[in-house]
């Protein structure tokens, strides 16, 4: 048998096809949200068929690639009841305690002015509860002896 050259074989469809599936895997291998270590597969599938006198014989040329599969995302909800309206709510934790005020929130506070009230001669926060009231400014040094 004369040997076939791959290159020119189906008129260069299987080199271009072969080539389509290297960059598809290239391109799997390269992208983040993929397992790094999984197995990808180019599989190359050549079929004959020939007719009755068996002297013509059709060939098809395709190629298959296996990729490995796209990482599943994974987040964190935060779940609880907001006591004064009394719907429950689900907020998604990314790099913040639940509770823990963003230097956005803060932000936001202060130019908002919040809801500060004078009761019983001390400023409240009427939302939180929270006496604004400034501390002492005199510290007392425990270390020190007497």
């Amino acid at each position: 048998m004369k040997h076939i050259n791959l290159e020119t074989f189906a008129n260069g469809a299987f080199t271009a096809q072969v080539n389509r599936a290297m960059e598809e895997v290239t391109k799997n291998i390269q992208d983040p949200n993929t397992e790094p270590s999984a197995t990808r597969k180019i599989t190359v599938t050549i079929g004959f068929k020939p007719n009755q006198d068996r002297n013509f014989v059709a060939t098809g040329v395709q190629t298959k690639t296996t990729l490995a599969p796209a990482l599943g995302a994974v987040t964190a909800l935060s779940m609880g009841k907001d006591l004064r309206t009394g719907e429950v709510e689900a907020v998604e934790i990314g790099n913040q305690i639940p509770g823990q005020m963003s230097m956005e929130d803060v932000q936001t506070a202060q130019l908002s002015g919040g809801s500060i009230q004078e009761v019983d001669g001390r400023a409240v926060d009427v939302e939180t509860g929270e006496i604004q009231e400034d501390r002492p400014a005199n510290v007392v040094d425990l270390r020190k002896k007497a």
